[in-house]
This record gives C-alpha cells, structure tokens and sequence, in this order.
C-alpha cells in the first residue's frame, strides 16, 4: 500500500453535511482521517449553513484519498486556492 507521503497531495476545503447532527473537529476527524485525509486543526469546522448541517474544514489529501471520502454521502472537497492581494 502506499503512503500519502509517496503521491503528491493537493489543498482542500472539505464540505461534510449532517443535517441534525452537531459536528466538531474530532468528529470530522474520525470520519476522514482513515481515509488519509489530513486536516488543518486551525482552521473549523465552520458552520456555513445550520438549516442543513454543512461545515466546512481545510486539509489535504491524495487524489485517491479524495475519491474515497467523496464516496461518503455528504463529503465534498473543493480545491483550496490561495489567495493573495492584487497590486494596485
């Protein structure tokens, strides 16, 4: 089996929705970080919407590490851009 560290990741914002369930980052945790997913302890969860359960966390993960989590109802990654000031 290879390791994450082998294959090259990529930065994520990870989208997890549990509609009447309160989420907190060790419960994210417990359902990504088998997969190999890794998350930013610093950054959420964030509640982006309540009505639905949807939080948001930051991490990273392999391109097979992401297919897998997607296959979780409710798990979406987005890719993580980063953002820089424009010159003026």
């Amino acid at each position: 089996m290879r390791n994450m560290r082998d294959e090259q990741t990529q930065r994520y914002m990870i989208q997890v929705e549990r509609p009447q369930e309160k989420l907190d980052m060790q419960k994210i945790a417990a359902l990504l970080e088998p997969l190999d997913i890794r998350l930013d302890p610093d950054y959420g969860p964030i509640n982006v919407n309540p009505k639905l359960g949807r939080y948001i966390v930051r991490g990273s993960a392999t391109e097979a590490a992401r297919e897998k989590a997607e296959q979780i109802e409710g798990v979406r990654f987005f890719r993580d851009a980063k953002v820089a000031p424009t010159k003026q």
